[in-house]
């Protein structure tokens, strides 16, 4: 688990930073300034960061709340309240966020609904051997949409390829600038004939931190393995469930998802967080997620620091 440095009320805002590299997190508690987005604003100009847009901000799944002061809605709709959110770093190929600050307005007005953070060191530390080399050796790529495409089956003879490929082009002009994202749309690529899928290029699941230079678990496997996905609640609708391969697009064995699985929920850390407590997250060593809730809740990030990778 990532260390979480605690400032209470009578702290001083402004001296985050440094802990904020030593533990990972840091955790305001019990202030009122941030129990507005006005005051939240205040709060991160304080500590002295600067905004930037959520890495998959164009593709349309990033709404603001508000605008002017940089700050997204943080999956609170009930029809996704059921949904679990697992552990992932906010990033896509092509970019990533340095820190991500949390903050919480009203927490689920029944039950559930709590942030997860794990520490991305101890989770490259715990997953076993075999499994860290085959995927340093195979490498990852994730699929971020499906689009079932079985109406095609019924178009005749040679046409049916055609048609295929007509399809698999003009959807391609569509997803990919929104996800901004080199993506390669393929048919079949987990068994089903007719799914075409928007799939990610090839990447590493691990990664070097840009200022300590420490190697890190970076990758999303715990949240877009369908595998584990379809074993936890889950409310996604098709055309948004996302799925890992390896690089050459073979299935990862679902022994090796369930070690990543146990290695992550035995990493993660709850955090319940009231109004007015913000969590501030270094993005590239903490990987974060959300329990499913019930009732009305109304938690909230902005990002910060935005890298364009390599």
């Amino acid at each position: 688990m990532p260390g979480v440095s605690i400032f209470l009320d009578t702290d001083d805002i402004g001296g985050a930073v440094g802990d904020l590299e030593k533990h990972g997190c840091v955790w305001f508690r019990g202030f009122d300034l941030m129990k507005t987005e006005a005051g939240f604003r205040q709060f991160y100009e304080a500590v002295g960061l600067d905004p930037c847009l959520d890495p998959i901000h164009s593709s349309g799944l990033r709404k603001f709340l508000s605008k002017r002061d940089a700050l997204y809605e943080e999956v609170n709709k009930q029809s996704l309240a059921k949904h679990y959110i697992g552990l992932h770093n906010e990033s896509s190929e092509k970019k990533s966020a340095t820190y991500g600050a949390f903050v919480c307005f009203m927490p689920a007005t029944v039950s559930g609904g709590e942030f997860l953070i794990a520490d991305g060191e101890k989770i490259l530390r715990d997953i076993p051997t075999d499994v860290l080399t085959k995927l340093y050796d195979e490498k990852v790529r994730i699929s971020v949409a499906n689009l079932d495409l079985d109406v095609l089956d019924a178009v005749p003879g040679d046409f049916k390829g055609q048609a295929m490929d007509f399809a698999k082009a003009k959807i391609g002009e569509k997803v990919a600038p929104k996800f901004d994202m080199d993506l390669e749309m393929k048919y079949g690529a987990d068994g089903k004939p007719m799914r075409m899928q928007a799939i990610e290029q090839i990447a590493s699941p691990f990664n070097r931190h840009p200022v300590t230079g420490e190697l890190l678990w970076f990758c999303n496997i715990h949240n877009h393995a369908r595998y584990l996905r379809d074993r936890r609640p889950c409310t996604v609708p098709e055309v948004g469930m996302t799925e890992v391969f390896y690089g050459d697009l073979s299935p990862i064995p679902a022994e090796d998802l369930d070690h990543i699985n146990e290695v992550s929920q035995k990493n993660i850390r709850d955090i319940p967080m009231q109004p007015g407590d913000v969590l501030l997250c270094d993005n590239y060593r903490v990987l974060h997620g959300r329990n499913v809730f019930k009732g009305d809740r109304y938690h909230a990030v902005s990002w910060f620091g935005g890298l364009v990778k390599d």
